[in-house]
Protein backbone atom coordinates (compact mmCIF):
# COMPACT_ATOMS: atom_id res chain seq x y z
CA UNK A 1 0.00 0.00 0.00
CA UNK A 2 2.79 2.45 0.65
CA UNK A 3 4.47 1.17 -2.43
CA UNK A 4 1.46 2.11 -4.51
CA UNK A 5 0.78 5.36 -3.10
CA UNK A 6 4.57 6.54 -3.46
CA UNK A 7 3.93 5.75 -7.38
CA UNK A 8 0.88 7.35 -7.76
CA UNK A 9 2.30 10.86 -6.27
CA UNK A 10 5.51 10.42 -8.55
CA UNK A 11 2.83 10.00 -11.74
CA UNK A 12 1.86 13.18 -10.21
CA UNK A 13 4.57 15.29 -9.88
CA UNK A 14 5.72 14.22 -13.60
CA UNK A 15 2.81 15.22 -15.05
CA UNK A 16 2.56 18.69 -13.25
CA UNK A 17 6.51 19.17 -14.55
CA UNK A 18 5.30 18.31 -17.91
CA UNK A 19 2.57 20.98 -18.05
CA UNK A 20 4.61 23.60 -16.39
CA UNK A 21 7.72 23.37 -19.04
CA UNK A 22 5.15 23.78 -22.20
CA UNK A 23 6.06 26.73 -24.58
CA UNK A 24 3.31 29.33 -24.75
CA UNK A 25 4.26 29.80 -28.37
CA UNK A 26 2.98 26.21 -28.81
CA UNK A 27 0.20 27.21 -26.70
CA UNK A 28 -0.75 29.90 -28.74
CA UNK A 29 -0.63 28.22 -32.11
CA UNK A 30 -2.80 25.69 -30.38
CA UNK A 31 -5.54 27.87 -29.81
CA UNK A 32 -5.89 31.03 -32.24
CA UNK A 33 -4.57 28.88 -35.52
CA UNK A 34 -7.12 26.42 -35.82
CA UNK A 35 -10.32 27.60 -37.69
CA UNK A 36 -13.44 28.56 -35.81
CA UNK A 37 -16.45 26.58 -36.12
CA UNK A 38 -19.35 29.20 -36.82
CA UNK A 39 -23.04 29.15 -37.31
CA UNK A 40 -23.99 30.19 -40.37
CA UNK A 41 -27.35 33.26 -39.84
CA UNK A 42 -30.25 33.38 -42.75
CA UNK A 43 -30.92 36.92 -43.64
CA UNK A 44 -35.13 35.49 -42.89
CA UNK A 45 -37.79 38.16 -42.48
CA UNK A 46 -39.40 37.41 -38.97
CA UNK A 47 -42.76 39.12 -38.40
CA UNK A 48 -43.24 38.18 -34.86
CA UNK A 49 -39.68 40.14 -33.80
CA UNK A 50 -40.37 43.20 -36.16
CA UNK A 51 -43.38 43.75 -34.24
CA UNK A 52 -41.74 42.82 -30.88
CA UNK A 53 -39.02 45.83 -31.75
CA UNK A 54 -41.85 47.87 -33.18
CA UNK A 55 -44.03 47.66 -29.74
CA UNK A 56 -40.85 48.04 -28.18
CA UNK A 57 -39.70 51.54 -29.86
CA UNK A 58 -42.90 53.13 -30.64
CA UNK A 59 -45.70 51.84 -28.47
CA UNK A 60 -48.71 50.01 -28.97
CA UNK A 61 -51.59 53.13 -28.74
CA UNK A 62 -54.10 50.38 -29.37
CA UNK A 63 -53.42 48.70 -26.17
CA UNK A 64 -52.51 50.93 -23.11
CA UNK A 65 -53.19 48.39 -20.81
CA UNK A 66 -51.88 45.64 -21.64
CA UNK A 67 -48.31 47.10 -22.44
CA UNK A 68 -48.41 48.51 -18.73
CA UNK A 69 -49.11 45.59 -17.35
CA UNK A 70 -46.34 43.33 -19.19
CA UNK A 71 -44.19 46.27 -18.76
CA UNK A 72 -44.06 44.78 -14.90
CA UNK A 73 -42.85 41.13 -16.24
CA UNK A 74 -40.37 42.72 -18.64
CA UNK A 75 -36.57 41.76 -18.16
CA UNK A 76 -34.92 44.79 -19.13
CA UNK A 77 -35.75 48.40 -16.99
CA UNK A 78 -34.86 50.65 -19.60
CA UNK A 79 -36.74 48.82 -21.95
CA UNK A 80 -39.98 49.56 -19.43
CA UNK A 81 -38.94 53.38 -19.32
CA UNK A 82 -38.96 53.79 -23.10
CA UNK A 83 -42.04 52.09 -23.88
CA UNK A 84 -43.53 53.83 -21.21
CA UNK A 85 -42.96 57.44 -22.35
CA UNK A 86 -43.49 56.61 -26.32
CA UNK A 87 -47.14 55.16 -25.43
CA UNK A 88 -48.09 58.00 -23.20
CA UNK A 89 -46.78 60.48 -25.70
CA UNK A 90 -49.00 58.66 -28.51
CA UNK A 91 -51.76 58.39 -26.22
CA UNK A 92 -51.34 61.95 -26.14
CA UNK A 93 -51.47 62.82 -29.03
CA UNK A 94 -54.27 60.40 -30.24
CA UNK A 95 -56.68 62.02 -27.98
CA UNK A 96 -56.02 65.68 -29.35
CA UNK A 97 -56.38 64.19 -33.07
CA UNK A 98 -59.65 62.75 -32.23
CA UNK A 99 -60.56 66.50 -30.27
CA UNK A 100 -60.30 68.45 -33.43
CA UNK A 101 -61.17 65.73 -35.96
CA UNK A 102 -64.69 65.69 -37.34
CA UNK A 103 -65.24 61.73 -37.12
CA UNK A 104 -62.67 59.26 -34.68
CA UNK A 105 -60.79 56.97 -37.09
CA UNK A 106 -61.03 54.17 -34.54
CA UNK A 107 -62.12 54.10 -30.97
CA UNK A 108 -60.45 52.10 -28.39
CA UNK A 109 -62.36 50.67 -26.23
CA UNK A 110 -60.36 50.10 -22.75
CA UNK A 111 -60.12 53.82 -22.77
CA UNK A 112 -63.27 54.46 -21.57
CA UNK A 113 -62.91 52.15 -18.90
CA UNK A 114 -59.41 52.93 -17.73
CA UNK A 115 -59.46 55.60 -14.64
CA UNK A 116 -57.49 57.29 -13.33
CA UNK A 117 -56.94 55.27 -10.34
CA UNK A 118 -56.38 52.11 -12.37
CA UNK A 119 -53.49 53.48 -14.51
CA UNK A 120 -51.94 54.86 -11.50
CA UNK A 121 -51.75 51.02 -10.07
CA UNK A 122 -50.95 49.13 -12.73
CA UNK A 123 -48.31 51.96 -13.17
CA UNK A 124 -47.26 51.93 -9.16
CA UNK A 125 -47.39 55.68 -9.16
CA UNK A 126 -49.49 58.07 -7.16
CA UNK A 127 -51.87 60.89 -8.38
CA UNK A 128 -53.47 63.46 -6.28
CA UNK A 129 -56.77 63.09 -5.10
CA UNK A 130 -58.26 66.62 -6.54
CA UNK A 131 -57.77 66.06 -9.88
CA UNK A 132 -61.45 66.70 -11.55
CA UNK A 133 -60.68 64.26 -14.54
CA UNK A 134 -62.19 60.69 -13.50
CA UNK A 135 -61.05 58.87 -17.24
CA UNK A 136 -57.01 58.35 -17.64
CA UNK A 137 -57.11 59.44 -21.27
CA UNK A 138 -58.61 62.98 -20.24
CA UNK A 139 -56.12 63.04 -17.47
CA UNK A 140 -53.36 62.98 -20.34
CA UNK A 141 -55.13 65.23 -22.80
CA UNK A 142 -55.76 68.02 -20.49
CA UNK A 143 -51.97 67.71 -19.28
CA UNK A 144 -50.83 67.87 -22.43
CA UNK A 145 -53.00 70.84 -23.54
CA UNK A 146 -51.41 72.59 -20.47
CA UNK A 147 -47.83 72.36 -21.20
CA UNK A 148 -47.87 71.81 -24.93
CA UNK A 149 -51.25 73.35 -25.55
CA UNK A 150 -53.00 72.44 -29.03
CA UNK A 151 -50.96 71.58 -31.70
CA UNK A 152 -51.27 73.40 -35.19
CA UNK A 153 -51.32 70.07 -37.17
CA UNK A 154 -54.95 69.24 -35.02
CA UNK A 155 -56.82 72.53 -36.31
CA UNK A 156 -58.81 71.49 -39.17
CA UNK A 157 -58.92 74.63 -41.93
CA UNK A 158 -61.03 74.91 -44.75
CA UNK A 159 -60.24 76.01 -48.14
CA UNK A 160 -61.55 78.56 -49.58
CA UNK A 161 -63.21 76.61 -52.17
CA UNK A 162 -64.93 73.90 -50.24
CA UNK A 163 -68.67 74.54 -49.86
CA UNK A 164 -69.99 72.68 -46.44
CA UNK A 165 -73.65 71.79 -46.85
CA UNK A 166 -74.31 70.83 -43.24
CA UNK A 167 -73.30 75.10 -42.24
CA UNK A 168 -75.62 76.22 -44.64
CA UNK A 169 -78.26 74.40 -43.88
CA UNK A 170 -77.95 74.99 -40.37
CA UNK A 171 -77.50 79.17 -41.19
CA UNK A 172 -80.75 78.95 -42.85
CA UNK A 173 -82.74 77.23 -40.17
CA UNK A 174 -81.38 79.15 -36.95
CA UNK A 175 -82.14 82.29 -39.19
CA UNK A 176 -78.66 83.74 -39.25
CA UNK A 177 -77.79 84.41 -43.06
CA UNK A 178 -74.40 84.08 -44.58
CA UNK A 179 -73.14 86.50 -47.34
CA UNK A 180 -73.10 84.80 -50.61
CA UNK A 181 -70.16 85.53 -53.51
CA UNK A 182 -72.11 86.93 -56.29
CA UNK A 183 -71.06 87.58 -59.38
CA UNK A 184 -72.72 90.31 -62.35
CA UNK A 185 -75.87 90.06 -63.49
CA UNK A 186 -76.71 89.23 -66.69
CA UNK A 187 -78.73 91.86 -68.82
CA UNK A 188 -81.78 91.75 -70.73
CA UNK A 189 -82.97 88.39 -69.35
CA UNK A 190 -83.31 87.16 -66.23
CA UNK A 191 -83.77 83.67 -64.54
CA UNK A 192 -86.68 83.76 -62.05
CA UNK A 193 -88.88 81.33 -60.51
CA UNK A 194 -92.48 81.65 -59.18
CA UNK A 195 -92.66 80.16 -55.46
CA UNK A 196 -95.87 79.80 -53.17
CA UNK A 197 -96.89 82.79 -51.56
CA UNK A 198 -95.52 84.25 -48.89
CA UNK A 199 -98.96 84.20 -46.79
CA UNK A 200 -101.06 81.35 -48.48
CA UNK A 201 -101.90 79.64 -45.13
CA UNK A 202 -103.74 83.31 -44.25
CA UNK A 203 -104.79 85.66 -46.99
CA UNK A 204 -106.56 87.18 -44.43
CA UNK A 205 -104.90 90.86 -43.99
CA UNK A 206 -106.94 92.01 -46.10
CA UNK A 207 -107.67 92.75 -49.74
CA UNK A 208 -104.87 95.68 -50.13
CA UNK A 209 -101.52 94.19 -48.80
CA UNK A 210 -100.18 97.39 -48.18
CA UNK A 211 -96.74 96.11 -46.63
CA UNK A 212 -94.64 93.75 -47.14
CA UNK A 213 -90.79 93.21 -45.64
CA UNK A 214 -87.94 91.04 -45.31
CA UNK A 215 -86.38 90.75 -42.09
CA UNK A 216 -82.89 91.87 -42.26
CA UNK A 217 -80.83 89.34 -40.77
CA UNK A 218 -83.42 86.23 -41.11
CA UNK A 219 -85.66 84.03 -43.29
CA UNK A 220 -88.58 86.26 -41.83
CA UNK A 221 -90.89 88.45 -43.56
CA UNK A 222 -93.99 90.58 -42.51
CA UNK A 223 -97.07 91.20 -44.37
CA UNK A 224 -99.71 93.33 -43.49
CA UNK A 225 -102.63 95.11 -45.19
CA UNK A 226 -106.48 96.98 -44.59
CA UNK A 227 -107.92 94.39 -42.31
CA UNK A 228 -105.59 95.17 -39.52
CA UNK A 229 -103.52 91.87 -39.71
CA UNK A 230 -99.88 91.40 -39.51
CA UNK A 231 -98.22 88.11 -39.68
CA UNK A 232 -95.12 86.68 -39.52
CA UNK A 233 -93.87 84.18 -41.69
CA UNK A 234 -91.08 82.12 -42.14
CA UNK A 235 -89.83 82.15 -45.63
CA UNK A 236 -88.36 78.65 -47.72
CA UNK A 237 -90.40 78.75 -50.71
CA UNK A 238 -92.10 76.00 -50.11
CA UNK A 239 -94.32 75.80 -46.94
CA UNK A 240 -93.67 79.50 -45.58
CA UNK A 241 -94.79 78.22 -42.40
CA UNK A 242 -97.04 80.74 -40.22
CA UNK A 243 -94.92 81.86 -37.01
CA UNK A 244 -97.26 84.42 -35.68
CA UNK A 245 -100.38 86.89 -35.96
CA UNK A 246 -101.43 90.38 -34.91
CA UNK A 247 -104.86 92.07 -35.38
CA UNK A 248 -105.41 95.50 -34.87
CA UNK A 249 -109.30 95.78 -34.36
CA UNK A 250 -110.51 99.09 -37.14
CA UNK A 251 -106.77 99.93 -37.29
CA UNK A 252 -105.94 99.47 -41.34
CA UNK A 253 -102.41 99.01 -41.73
CA UNK A 254 -101.17 101.44 -44.24
CA UNK A 255 -97.33 100.66 -43.42
CA UNK A 256 -95.64 98.50 -41.55
CA UNK A 257 -91.31 98.12 -41.52
CA UNK A 258 -88.97 96.87 -39.21
CA UNK A 259 -86.74 98.98 -36.85
CA UNK A 260 -84.22 98.21 -34.71
CA UNK A 261 -82.09 95.67 -36.70
CA UNK A 262 -85.32 93.47 -36.99
CA UNK A 263 -86.42 93.57 -33.67
CA UNK A 264 -89.25 95.78 -33.71
CA UNK A 265 -92.07 96.79 -36.06
CA UNK A 266 -93.87 100.35 -36.83
CA UNK A 267 -97.63 99.64 -37.65
CA UNK A 268 -99.06 103.03 -38.85
CA UNK A 269 -102.51 103.98 -39.99
CA UNK A 270 -103.95 106.91 -42.37
CA UNK A 271 -106.96 107.06 -40.62
CA UNK A 272 -105.78 107.71 -36.79
CA UNK A 273 -103.38 110.18 -35.28
CA UNK A 274 -101.43 107.01 -33.33
CA UNK A 275 -99.47 104.06 -34.21
CA UNK A 276 -98.44 100.55 -32.94
CA UNK A 277 -94.83 99.37 -31.98
CA UNK A 278 -94.32 95.21 -31.99
CA UNK A 279 -91.69 93.88 -30.08
CA UNK A 280 -90.30 90.64 -31.47
CA UNK A 281 -88.43 89.66 -28.24
CA UNK A 282 -90.97 89.88 -25.84
CA UNK A 283 -93.98 89.63 -28.17
CA UNK A 284 -95.97 92.48 -26.94
CA UNK A 285 -97.76 95.61 -28.62
CA UNK A 286 -97.51 99.35 -27.13
CA UNK A 287 -99.57 102.19 -28.42
CA UNK A 288 -97.88 105.72 -29.09
CA UNK A 289 -99.76 109.00 -29.87
CA UNK A 290 -98.44 110.55 -32.80
CA UNK A 291 -96.61 114.34 -31.78
CA UNK A 292 -98.48 117.66 -32.66
CA UNK A 293 -98.94 118.55 -36.29
CA UNK A 294 -98.56 115.08 -37.04
CA UNK A 295 -102.16 112.97 -37.97
CA UNK A 296 -100.82 110.00 -39.19
CA UNK A 297 -98.39 107.75 -40.52
CA UNK A 298 -99.11 106.55 -44.36
CA UNK A 299 -95.95 107.38 -45.82
CA UNK A 300 -92.30 106.85 -43.94
CA UNK A 301 -88.70 105.44 -44.25
CA UNK A 302 -86.09 104.47 -41.64
CA UNK A 303 -82.34 105.36 -41.75
CA UNK A 304 -79.81 102.70 -42.84
CA UNK A 305 -78.09 103.55 -39.42
CA UNK A 306 -81.88 102.67 -37.58
CA UNK A 307 -81.47 106.03 -35.85
CA UNK A 308 -84.52 108.36 -37.07
CA UNK A 309 -87.67 108.32 -38.74
CA UNK A 310 -88.70 110.39 -41.61
CA UNK A 311 -92.50 110.61 -42.09
CA UNK A 312 -94.55 112.78 -44.47
CA UNK A 313 -97.34 115.58 -43.63
CA UNK A 314 -100.04 116.72 -45.18
CA UNK A 315 -98.64 120.31 -45.96
CA UNK A 316 -95.63 120.11 -47.27
CA UNK A 317 -93.95 118.96 -43.64
CA UNK A 318 -91.40 115.98 -42.81
CA UNK A 319 -91.41 115.11 -39.26
CA UNK A 320 -88.20 113.73 -38.08
CA UNK A 321 -88.79 111.81 -35.03
CA UNK A 322 -86.11 109.33 -32.83
CA UNK A 323 -86.73 105.44 -34.01
CA UNK A 324 -85.92 104.28 -30.63
CA UNK A 325 -88.47 106.75 -27.82
CA UNK A 326 -90.08 108.44 -31.02
CA UNK A 327 -89.75 111.27 -29.79
CA UNK A 328 -90.17 114.41 -32.09
CA UNK A 329 -86.85 115.75 -33.66
CA UNK A 330 -87.63 118.75 -35.69
CA UNK A 331 -89.97 119.58 -38.28
CA UNK A 332 -88.86 119.95 -42.06
CA UNK A 333 -91.21 122.43 -44.58
CA UNK A 334 -91.26 121.84 -47.73
CA UNK A 335 -93.54 124.49 -50.68
CA UNK A 336 -95.61 121.58 -51.77
CA UNK A 337 -96.82 118.37 -50.44
CA UNK A 338 -94.21 115.57 -49.71
CA UNK A 339 -95.34 112.44 -51.36
CA UNK A 340 -92.06 110.43 -50.99
CA UNK A 341 -88.99 110.27 -49.07
CA UNK A 342 -85.32 108.77 -49.48
CA UNK A 343 -81.98 108.50 -46.53
CA UNK A 344 -78.84 108.36 -48.80
CA UNK A 345 -76.53 105.36 -47.30
CA UNK A 346 -74.67 107.49 -44.63
CA UNK A 347 -78.06 108.65 -42.80
CA UNK A 348 -76.73 112.52 -43.03
CA UNK A 349 -78.85 113.60 -45.82
CA UNK A 350 -82.48 113.45 -46.83
CA UNK A 351 -84.74 113.86 -50.51
CA UNK A 352 -87.65 114.67 -50.58
CA UNK A 353 -90.30 114.66 -53.14
CA UNK A 354 -94.02 115.73 -53.53
CA UNK A 355 -96.49 118.19 -55.61
CA UNK A 356 -93.73 119.93 -57.77
CA UNK A 357 -91.07 119.72 -59.76
CA UNK A 358 -88.20 120.20 -57.08
CA UNK A 359 -86.45 117.92 -55.49
CA UNK A 360 -85.38 119.00 -51.85
CA UNK A 361 -81.93 118.11 -50.10
CA UNK A 362 -81.77 118.37 -46.56
CA UNK A 363 -78.56 118.28 -44.19
CA UNK A 364 -79.87 116.22 -41.15
CA UNK A 365 -76.77 117.53 -39.18
CA UNK A 366 -77.73 121.28 -39.17
CA UNK A 367 -81.44 119.86 -40.45
CA UNK A 368 -81.73 123.39 -43.02
CA UNK A 369 -82.30 122.78 -46.52
CA UNK A 370 -78.63 122.77 -48.76
CA UNK A 371 -79.71 122.31 -52.13
CA UNK A 372 -82.69 121.53 -54.75
CA UNK A 373 -83.05 120.39 -57.94
CA UNK A 374 -85.19 119.79 -60.86
CA UNK A 375 -87.01 116.58 -61.60
CA UNK A 376 -87.02 116.40 -65.99
CA UNK A 377 -90.11 115.86 -67.27
CA UNK A 378 -91.80 115.30 -63.85
CA UNK A 379 -94.89 117.53 -62.38
CA UNK A 380 -96.13 115.72 -59.23
CA UNK A 381 -93.92 112.66 -57.80
CA UNK A 382 -95.67 109.72 -56.77
CA UNK A 383 -92.11 107.44 -55.31
CA UNK A 384 -88.62 107.72 -54.49
CA UNK A 385 -85.75 105.82 -53.94
CA UNK A 386 -82.04 105.93 -53.41
CA UNK A 387 -79.76 102.56 -54.49
CA UNK A 388 -78.03 100.48 -51.14
CA UNK A 389 -74.73 101.96 -52.70
CA UNK A 390 -75.64 105.77 -52.91
CA UNK A 391 -74.56 105.44 -56.95
CA UNK A 392 -78.18 105.99 -58.24
CA UNK A 393 -81.75 107.97 -57.08
CA UNK A 394 -85.19 106.85 -59.12
CA UNK A 395 -88.19 108.85 -58.98
CA UNK A 396 -91.59 108.21 -60.57
CA UNK A 397 -94.30 111.06 -61.48
CA UNK A 398 -97.81 110.52 -61.49
CA UNK A 399 -97.35 111.03 -65.44
CA UNK A 400 -95.96 107.43 -65.27
CA UNK A 401 -92.23 108.29 -65.84
CA UNK A 402 -88.93 106.80 -64.11
CA UNK A 403 -86.28 109.07 -64.68
CA UNK A 404 -82.58 107.14 -63.16
CA UNK A 405 -80.01 110.21 -62.06
CA UNK A 406 -76.39 109.51 -60.87
CA UNK A 407 -77.04 110.60 -57.19
CA UNK A 408 -73.59 113.43 -57.50
CA UNK A 409 -75.37 115.10 -60.14
CA UNK A 410 -78.85 115.78 -57.89
CA UNK A 411 -76.81 116.70 -55.47
CA UNK A 412 -75.37 119.45 -57.28
CA UNK A 413 -77.04 119.95 -59.95
CA UNK A 414 -80.03 122.45 -60.39
CA UNK A 415 -81.04 120.95 -63.70
CA UNK A 416 -79.21 117.34 -63.37
CA UNK A 417 -79.93 115.48 -66.73
CA UNK A 418 -81.37 111.96 -66.10
CA UNK A 419 -78.81 108.66 -67.03
CA UNK A 420 -82.26 106.54 -67.88
CA UNK A 421 -85.98 107.60 -68.44
CA UNK A 422 -88.21 104.78 -68.69
CA UNK A 423 -92.07 105.51 -70.12
CA UNK A 424 -93.10 101.81 -70.06
CA UNK A 425 -95.81 103.06 -67.94
CA UNK A 426 -99.06 104.84 -68.19
CA UNK A 427 -100.12 105.45 -64.78
CA UNK A 428 -98.55 106.92 -61.48
CA UNK A 429 -95.58 104.78 -60.31
CA UNK A 430 -96.78 104.39 -57.05
CA UNK A 431 -93.83 102.13 -55.62
CA UNK A 432 -89.61 102.27 -56.71
CA UNK A 433 -87.62 99.64 -55.20
CA UNK A 434 -83.41 98.73 -55.51
CA UNK A 435 -82.27 95.36 -54.85
CA UNK A 436 -79.13 95.26 -52.16
CA UNK A 437 -76.40 94.90 -54.56
CA UNK A 438 -78.13 97.99 -56.48
CA UNK A 439 -78.40 95.77 -59.82
CA UNK A 440 -81.78 96.02 -60.36
CA UNK A 441 -84.59 98.34 -59.97
CA UNK A 442 -88.32 97.33 -59.55
CA UNK A 443 -91.02 99.63 -60.44
CA UNK A 444 -94.77 99.13 -59.94
CA UNK A 445 -98.05 101.14 -60.12
CA UNK A 446 -100.95 100.09 -58.70
CA UNK A 447 -103.60 101.81 -60.98
CA UNK A 448 -103.30 98.93 -63.73
CA UNK A 449 -102.79 95.16 -64.05
CA UNK A 450 -99.66 93.78 -64.03
CA UNK A 451 -97.85 97.07 -63.94
CA UNK A 452 -94.89 95.84 -62.96
CA UNK A 453 -91.39 96.03 -64.71
CA UNK A 454 -87.47 95.10 -63.57
CA UNK A 455 -84.33 97.67 -65.16
CA UNK A 456 -81.06 95.98 -64.89
CA UNK A 457 -78.08 98.45 -63.85
CA UNK A 458 -75.54 99.74 -65.03
CA UNK A 459 -76.95 98.44 -68.40
CA UNK A 460 -80.44 100.41 -67.97
CA UNK A 461 -82.26 97.51 -69.96
CA UNK A 462 -85.18 96.67 -68.73
CA UNK A 463 -85.92 92.56 -68.76
CA UNK A 464 -88.21 91.45 -71.32
CA UNK A 465 -89.02 87.75 -69.85
CA UNK A 466 -90.78 89.43 -67.03
CA UNK A 467 -93.76 89.84 -66.17
CA UNK A 468 -94.73 87.66 -69.33
CA UNK A 469 -98.44 86.54 -70.25
CA UNK A 470 -99.29 84.19 -67.87
CA UNK A 471 -98.10 86.01 -64.74
CA UNK A 472 -100.66 87.10 -62.88
CA UNK A 473 -99.75 89.99 -60.51
CA UNK A 474 -102.96 91.81 -60.64
CA UNK A 475 -102.39 95.60 -58.92
CA UNK A 476 -99.08 95.18 -57.33
CA UNK A 477 -98.77 97.28 -54.33
CA UNK A 478 -95.67 96.79 -52.05
CA UNK A 479 -92.03 95.45 -53.16
CA UNK A 480 -89.31 93.86 -51.37
CA UNK A 481 -85.76 91.91 -51.76
CA UNK A 482 -84.80 89.58 -49.14
CA UNK A 483 -81.05 90.42 -47.68
CA UNK A 484 -79.14 88.43 -49.92
CA UNK A 485 -81.18 89.17 -53.33
CA UNK A 486 -82.05 85.63 -53.51
CA UNK A 487 -85.88 86.69 -53.39
CA UNK A 488 -88.96 88.76 -54.85
CA UNK A 489 -91.69 89.36 -53.23
CA UNK A 490 -94.88 91.64 -54.83
CA UNK A 491 -97.70 91.77 -52.94
CA UNK A 492 -101.37 93.17 -54.59
CA UNK A 493 -104.69 94.56 -54.01
CA UNK A 494 -105.99 91.43 -54.41
CA UNK A 495 -105.00 89.31 -50.38
CA UNK A 496 -101.68 88.14 -51.68
CA UNK A 497 -97.95 88.51 -51.66
CA UNK A 498 -96.32 86.74 -53.95
CA UNK A 499 -92.68 84.95 -53.87
CA UNK A 500 -90.58 84.47 -56.40
CA UNK A 501 -86.85 83.00 -56.56
CA UNK A 502 -83.83 85.39 -58.66
CA UNK A 503 -81.76 82.02 -59.33
CA UNK A 504 -78.78 84.30 -59.92
CA UNK A 505 -78.09 85.24 -56.30
CA UNK A 506 -77.89 82.73 -52.98
CA UNK A 507 -80.47 80.97 -51.40
CA UNK A 508 -81.87 84.05 -49.62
Amino acid sequence: MNKYKSDQVKLMKNKSSKEKHIPSKALYKQKYTTPLKTKKHKNEYNPEEEARLEKIMFGDPSDIINNISNNENAKNDNDISVSDNVNNDSIEETEISEEYSEKAAWVDEDDIKCSIQDAAKIQNRKIADDVPEKLYKDYLSNKYKKIVGNPKWAKLEKSDGESDDLDNEILKHSCHLEKPKVKNLPKSIIDIKALSQINKETHTEGPIVSSVEFHPSSTVALVAGSSGILSLFQVDGIENNKLHTMQYKKFPISAAKFLRDGTEVLIGSQYYPHCHSYNLMSGKTYRMLLPPGLPNIQKYEVSPDGKMLAICGRSGEIFLLHSLSKEHITTLKMNARCRALAFTPDSNTLITHGDNSEMYIWDLNSRVCIHRAIDDGCLSCASLAMSPNGQFLATGSKEGVVNLYDTKTVLQNRNPVPLKVVLNFVTSITNLKFNPYSEILAMASDKKHNAFKMMHLPSFTVFSNFPTFQTVLSMPEAIDFSPGSGYLTISNRSFSAFLYRLKHYGNY
